[in-house]
């Protein structure tokens, strides 16, 4: 592998003990290892931290809970320039950052992009969920279980990875967009959908879409609230006000 080809995975966690093993043998597996895989904890209280050191993960302690602030805490102490982000529940294909490596060297231009994504479910509504996020990945706007990626130093000229509790993924394909034109590779993770299952899918993308308005209207001043939020509903009824959300950040 190239110098400038070297590829850091981070996988942000807050108790994934149930999930991550999967996750970390799927990145195991691939016919291109990554330089280095980082799990950046937010303060587990299971065994998601045993468990990344037992895979060989390199773990890092991050002061602040929150998935970007998670994400951007690991990447001030990694070197590779190339880095994926991978959600704990997610199975990568084996030949994913492979492809990733090889687009980046063939398109020096490319800042980054996602690979896509599936859900582990036969039921037709993730199909239809599965389309639309395929389309708007094409148009160069991904979401975090999509898994992102992206070159360091091109992003920088961005501000750097966007340090957001939420949203991050959102951010970070606005950034990418702004560089050139993010790639949409067609390698699908396989994500669980067990936040749809739990809640209901009509409740969860009412509720994404509502949140991402919110972001859109409040920006990076909204994510505390956003993600208050959105933590609050995995356990609990909320009625959801964008326009209030939006406002609060700039308190």
């Amino acid at each position: 592998m190239k110098n400038s080809q070297r590829l850091a995975v981070v996988i942000p966690t807050l108790n994934e003990e149930a999930v991550l093993a999967a996750t970390l043998n799927s990145l195991a597996a691939q016919t291109e290892p990554a330089t280095e895989i980082i799990v950046a904890d937010g303060g587990s209280t299971d065994g998601t931290v045993a468990l990344a050191d037992k895979h060989g993960a390199r773990v890092i302690i991050t002061s602040k809970k929150g998935r970007g602030w998670q994400i951007a805490a690991a990447l001030t102490q990694i070197d590779p320039e190339i880095v994926l982000i991978v959600h704990a529940d997610m199975i990568v294909p084996t030949t994913a950052l492979a492809m990733i490596q090889a687009r980046l060297e063939a398109d020096a231009s490319c800042p980054g992009g996602c690979l896509g994504h599936r859900f582990d479910s036969p039921r037709t509504i993730y199909r239809w969920i599965e389309w639309g996020d395929r389309r708007r990945a094409l148009r160069g706007m991904s979401y975090g279980d999509q898994g992102q990626f992206f070159r360091r130093q091109l992003l920088e000229r961005c501000g750097g990875f966007p340090n957001h509790p939420i949203m991050e993924d959102l951010e970070l394909s606005r950034r990418l967009s702004r560089l050139g034109r993010p790639a949409y590779l067609d390698c699908p993770v396989l994500v669980s959908p067990r936040r749809f299952e739990r809640l209901g899918w009509q409740r969860v993308v009412l509720h994404n879409l509502l949140l991402r308005f919110a972001y859109r209207c409040g920006g990076a001043r909204a994510c505390e609230a956003i993600y208050r939020r959105y933590y609050f509903t995995d356990n609990q009824s909320v009625r959801l006000e964008p326009a209030k959300i939006a406002s609060s950040g700039a308190r």
